[in-house]
């Protein structure tokens, strides 16, 4: 069977779950992966099948042997390590983008992109977009058009599954929110939104789900307008436990935005497992994120960095109980239809093969 080598420069992180499916759900392909670390590193996510790429004495002879016929690089940053090996054996690289590492939203970021990705535009095979935000994004930075493929995160719809909500009679109403703890996500404009809510709604709470740089600045939030009773950081979760907290909760919202430094959201899964799960979205005009909801069809979109508008859609929901079904339903069609795992990993395999043409036509 031909086989995709995936390469990761790092461990995968216990938030970067969908990265670890793109490469054990293939099935029309062996998958491999490749690293400059050892297996025992690889904390979170244990590969079968891993090769630490300091460790191989003939290069040459292994990957002939393994019968590669692409290396797939999980993230822009990392793709520059592997490329010149990639060129070296005349092994088609592809490479896939999720956010920050195709940003142009600030010229710092455009230029330092455009910079870094300059031997990749005629040396890459293929690049992977998660999102057509992302992929025009990958255009203005240089890259060939014909080269560059929306591929959708897929979720696994077993572990999400759809549960109708509505609020409770008495006691907490749950908002859940689930992210790493960084700038692009937006915590300090939804706790803002949240400070305005929960006096009118006295029942609320919100529950944060992440760690991350910015856990210090969040919890003096928390403390200056003394919401400690009312916000919880529940630490970083892996993703069944976050599918037995998403079916404990009412609402969902994420409220991302674009860094100071340009990074960008491409379409995040959080918000693809919450609609999955049947809670209501209310999340941001912002990167990809349009292309998974609706506004006022599939949940409800505020403007970046607008904690008053993202407080006005937390409250539709919250006084339109009656609507709670109707965009739950439909958001959970438009997962099924457009992010199912499955679904997606016969449309990656695809692109495979799509590419794989194309080196046998250009040699011929």
């Amino acid at each position: 069977m031909k086989t995709i080598a995936f390469y990761i420069g790092e461990p995968i992180k216990i938030n970067q779950g969908f990265m670890y499916n793109q490469i054990i759900k293939l099935d029309q392909y062996r998958a491999i992966v490749i690293g400059p670390f050892s297996n025992s590193k690889n904390v979170q996510y244990q590969f079968e099948h891993y090769y630490n790429l300091d460790k191989i004495k003939d290069l040459k002879t292994f990957f002939k042997e393994q019968n590669i016929v692409a290396i797939h690089a999980h993230q822009g940053k990392h793709s520059l390590d592997i490329l010149p090996t990639a060129i070296k054996y005349n092994i088609p690289l592809i490479v896939h983008f999720r956010g920050r590492d195709s940003s142009t939203q600030t010229e710092k970021r455009f230029l330092e992109n455009r910079n870094r990705y300059k031997s990749l535009i005629n040396q890459g095979a293929g690049y992977f977009a998660v999102c057509h935000f992302l992929a025009k994004e990958l255009k203005t930075l240089g890259l060939p058009e014909d080269k560059i493929h929306v591929l959708y995160g897929g979720i696994d719809l077993d572990l999400y599954p759809y549960f109708k909500r509505f609020p409770p009679k008495e006691g907490n109403i749950k908002i859940l929110s689930v992210a790493r703890l960084v700038e692009k996500k937006g915590f300090l404009t939804l706790l803002k939104a949240f400070h305005l809510i929960h006096h009118k709604y006295p029942r609320v709470t919100l529950h944060i789900i992440g760690a991350g740089k910015d856990e210090e600045k969040v919890k003096g939030f928390i403390d200056k307008y003394q919401l400690n009773n009312r916000v919880f950081l529940r630490g970083a979760m892996d993703s069944h436990q976050i599918s037995m907290e998403l079916r404990d909760s009412h609402l969902f919202c994420l409220s991302s935005e674009t860094g100071e430094d340009g990074d960008v959201e491409g379409i995040p899964n959080a918000l693809k497992e919450a609609m999955a799960s049947g809670l209501p979205v209310i999340s941001t005009f912002h990167g990809g994120i349009p292309e998974l909801i609706e506004h006022k069809r599939t949940g409800y979109l505020a403007p970046e960095k607008d904690y008053v508008e993202l407080s006005n859609g937390i409250e539709y929901f919250l006084s339109h109980p009656e609507v709670w079904e109707e965009y739950t339903k439909r958001a959970r069609q438009v997962i099924e239809q457009k992010f199912d795992l499955n679904k997606q990993i016969v449309e990656q395999q695809k692109l495979y093969g799509l590419i794989e043409s194309k080196k046998v036509k250009k040699r011929g």
